[in-house]
């Protein structure tokens, strides 16, 4: 499953670090699409292994509890770096 979230601000260097170490670290992640200078993310995981509940709460962990969630999608591996 694949699920977007957006952010109220563009995202910086080190937030894409940041929010890509700590979603990887996610159980069931398998991949994170995220640029620096935008403000959208796509996380491709595992529904039988993890939940967007828990990848918002390593987001909000990470100290970006404001991403707003805006849909969901079931496809294939977005080809982010989570080794999917």
């Amino acid at each position: 499953m694949q699920h977007e979230f957006e952010f109220s601000a563009p995202l910086a260097f080190a937030d894409v670090e940041r929010l890509t170490s700590a979603l990887c670290s996610v159980p069931g992640v398998r991949g994170v699409d995220l640029t620096p200078g935008g403000r959208q993310m796509h996380v491709e995981f595992d529904e039988g292994a993890t939940s967007t509940q828990a990848i918002t709460a390593a987001m909000a962990g990470a100290g970006y509890a404001e991403a707003r969630a805006e849909r969901e999608e079931r496809s294939g591996c977005c080809g982010g770096c989570c080794g999917g």
